[in-house]
């Protein structure tokens, strides 16, 4: 007789979609719900920063908790670049450490990051921290931006992960679900 077969049950929710498709808003609507419930939500997004209605940078932001930075912005010269933003590594550092301590604290419920992309990818330890996130026992909730190779493709690939891709006609409903999902997972 053969030994049962382990199935791998996903603990973490992947927002999924184009630029601008509202990832970042689906993940902001199920943080609020979760909270109105009760949940202890930490980890990090990364809201936009805007100058006469033009995107010019992205912040990075610590998720009930202090801290706050620029991680990105047009006018930052010198490496590394993603597309027309000079990246600050040291900043995308500092509050990875709340990301760390959000996986390790027994007092959050789960863990958001918004958004794995590759301006927090110039970083090594939000790297590896994201990593710990996915692995973690408590359930985590993630965007990840367009792309199918490097980190982009390996984390899209796990066997552990659910995958919710936001497109008009399901982003109202997208937080009601993954709320659903997290409560299945606790």
């Amino acid at each position: 007789m053969s030994p049962p077969v382990a199935t791998t049950v996903p603990a973490t929710a992947l927002v999924t979609g184009p630029p601008r498709s509202g990832k970042s808003t689906v993940l902001e609507r199920t943080v609020d719900r979760l909270r109105a419930d009760g949940w202890e939500v930490g980890g990090i997004t990364a809201p936009e920063i805007r100058d006469d209605g033009d995107r010019v940078g992205f912040e990075i932001d610590a998720v009930g908790r202090e801290g706050r930075a620029t991680m990105a912005h047009v006018e930052y010269d010198g490496d590394p670049r993603v597309g027309k933003y000079g990246v600050d590594v040291d900043a995308i550092d500092r509050l990875t450490g709340v990301l760390e301590s959000s996986i390790d604290d027994p007092a959050i419920d789960c863990v958001v990051i918004d958004e794995i992309a590759p301006m927090q990818l110039e970083s090594e330890r939000f790297r590896t921290a994201t990593t710990r996130a996915l692995d973690a026992p408590k359930p985590t909730l993630a965007a990840v931006a367009d792309g199918s190779s490097g980190t982009l493709g390996a984390v899209k690939s796990r066997s552990d992960v659910a995958a919710f891709t936001v497109a008009p006609e399901t982003r109202d409903e997208l937080p009601d679900r993954l709320v659903e999902r997290v409560r299945e997972w606790a």
